[in-house]
């Protein structure tokens, strides 16, 4: 009958249905390619940017931060602020950083103390890390100077060394404390001159200066951004600089390497992390940001003298592991432990 559905033709209705189904999806499939696929983070920065920095305000870690941040608003045109976490030598600061969520919205000013040497000196540290946070940019690198008292008869490194072979155990070395930077590259340089000093720990920077100009301790090891102006105005008297080139604050004042100890090199660094699982885009549009400013000359006149030093992630990432084992083997020859 006409007008009245048969089986066959159903099953011709519902196969044609199929075949044009599928032919459909191949066209879309063919397609689809010709438009990107977009990013979860297409829109990153969206809202304010935070730096916690785990220091006071006012110092050179703060002043770091206070560029990247100003720098970072020009770029990303986010607003960015930044925060101060003092407390437990830089431990706390790196511990709420790390609590943060993994988005791009936290990020900390890393440190050579909170990321490289806290975690080889503290028993209990709250996290690790080298664990807790993903790499972006390392910023400045500064050195630390060897300094002598005035008094002093030695005028070079070798014949510091000689001094102390001499009188093994009689020279006092001050720093602003046990298992800072200042510390531990005293420990090295006393295990790679072969020569006993001894280490007298003060609460920060101000004091142990002043005993080294009093002549109650006769050297420091301490950052070249707080002894290069002392130096200049001729208070104390700088031997040797910790890095591998000689630092522009003190140009005529050689490297450990060039005085004879051929292997040393330990520095004082900042850079910028975010805690871990922190999606992959968005670190690359950090460090992309964060090198840009670092590399103008404004930010480079502001750094005093500080080596400033653009990486990769990967790059930044490889250079704490390094300084981390470099700080830990100097803190495992002394058995240093902090509680």
């Amino acid at each position: 009958m006409i007008g009245v559905p048969t089986r066959q033709n159903n099953y011709t209705r519902r196969y044609t249905k199929m075949k044009f189904q599928r032919r459909m999806l191949a066209a879309l499939l063919t397609i689809a390619p010709i438009f990107p696929a977009t990013s979860a983070n297409a829109q990153y920065p969206d809202k304010p940017i935070k730096i916690i920095v785990p220091f006071t305000a006012g110092g050179f870690s703060d002043n770091v931060a206070r560029l990247i941040a100003k720098g970072l608003e020009e770029r990303l045109g986010a607003s960015t602020v930044v925060e101060n976490k003092p407390g437990a030598g830089g431990n706390l600061g790196a511990s709420l950083a790390a609590r943060a969520p993994a988005d791009g919205y936290t990020l900390f000013l890393a440190n050579v103390a909170s990321n490289a040497i806290n975690p080889n000196i503290y028993k209990n540290l709250e996290i690790d890390p080298g664990k807790a946070f993903a790499p972006v940019s390392l910023v400045v690198k500064t050195p630390n100077v060897v300094a002598v008292n005035n008094d002093v008869a030695a005028r070079s490194v070798a014949e510091l060394i000689d001094l102390a072979k001499t009188n093994p155990g009689k020279l006092n070395f001050g720093t602003p404390g046990s298992g800072t930077s200042g510390h531990l590259t005293g420990e090295m340089f006393k295990a790679q001159a072969g020569i006993d000093l001894a280490h007298i720990p003060y609460k920060g920077t101000p004091q142990a200066l002043s005993d080294l100009f009093g002549g109650r301790v006769q050297l420091t090891f301490d950052n070249v951004t707080t002894l290069a102006p002392q130096a200049n105005a001729g208070r104390l008297r700088a031997l040797a600089v910790t890095s591998s080139t000689r630092s522009p604050l003190l140009p005529n004042v050689p490297t450990l390497k060039e005085s004879g100890l051929a292997d040393f090199e330990a520095t004082s660094w900042a850079g910028i992390v975010v805690p871990t699982g922190t999606p992959s885009d968005i670190v690359t549009t950090l460090n992309r940001a964060i090198n840009a400013v670092i590399e103008t000359p404004a930010f480079k006149a502001a750094m005093n003298g500080g080596e400033v030093t653009p990486l990769s992630p990967s790059e930044f990432g490889s250079f704490i592991s390094d300084d981390r084992k470099r700080w830990g083997d100097a803190a495992t020859a002394i058995n240093l432990k902090l509680d």
